[in-house]
């Protein structure tokens, strides 16, 4: 049914049930799992320049982060415990709403199956004003992604 699970994380203890429910479906389904994390703290050279921070500092800052971020990535898929999983790891920069949406639709358009790419994410509720005024990442894509989306609610323990 599904040829690709996107699972949009942002590395939180929180989105580690919407994970772990991707990684399954990946399994089930026999589907490349991507799994998607945003960094809205990246700065292009030019914010750098005129913020005047060191850009090559910066840049291996944002290495290292990068780093860090897949190592996470793929410790938290090895922790569900499934074997023979093709998984592929994309870290991107920019508002996290906008990202997952573009990405998420690039990967459908280039897949062998067009329309079988299932979305898995996480949602938190509203804990914030910003959230209530402008709503949240989960609903904004919930509204505006053109394939299916599976949110995961985080239940606290």
């Amino acid at each position: 049914m599904f040829a690709n699970i996107v699972c949009a994380t942002d590395l939180s203890p929180r989105s580690h049930a919407a994970l772990e429910t991707a990684v399954q479906m990946a399994f089930r389904h026999g589907a490349l799992l991507t799994v998607l994390n945003v960094h809205e703290e990246f700065l292009d050279k030019t914010e750098m320049v005129m913020l005047r921070v060191s850009v090559a500092h910066m840049q291996e800052h944002f290495r290292e982060i990068a780093i860090s971020a897949k190592a996470k990535m793929a410790a938290e898929i090895a922790s569900v415990g499934v074997d023979d999983l093709r998984v592929d790891y994309l870290l991107r920069e920019g508002k996290a709403a906008d990202v997952i949406l573009k990405t998420v639709e690039a990967i459908d358009r280039k897949s062998d199956h067009p329309g079988s790419t299932l979305l898995v994410m996480g949602s938190n509720g509203r804990d914030s004003l910003k959230d209530q005024i402008l709503g949240s990442v989960a609903e904004r894509i919930v509204r505006h992604c053109s394939t299916p989306v599976m949110v995961i609610p985080y239940l606290m323990s």
